[in-house]
């Protein structure tokens, strides 16, 4: 069983683990398969695709533009 009293506990702290860990997996690949970073690129591609399309776990406000001088 894993212990959680050692997580990161603020979510700048759980951000920053994901990142590492995140960069870690990727270097792992880059080194030790035959895979090149366009092909990862792609891979992050088609999750953040999927994340967005699920919610991702969020809510987002999206504004409405009422006439062009909202958008100058």
């Amino acid at each position: 069983m894993e212990d959680f009293n050692n997580s990161p506990s603020d979510f700048d702290e759980q951000t920053d683990a994901f990142r590492f860990d995140l960069e870690n997996l990727i270097n792992r690949y880059l080194s030790e398969f035959d895979i090149n970073a366009f092909t990862i690129m792609g891979a992050l591609q088609e999750k953040i695709i999927e994340l967005t399309y699920s919610g991702g776990g969020f809510e987002a406000e999206i504004e409405e533009i009422d006439d062009e001088e909202d958008i100058l």
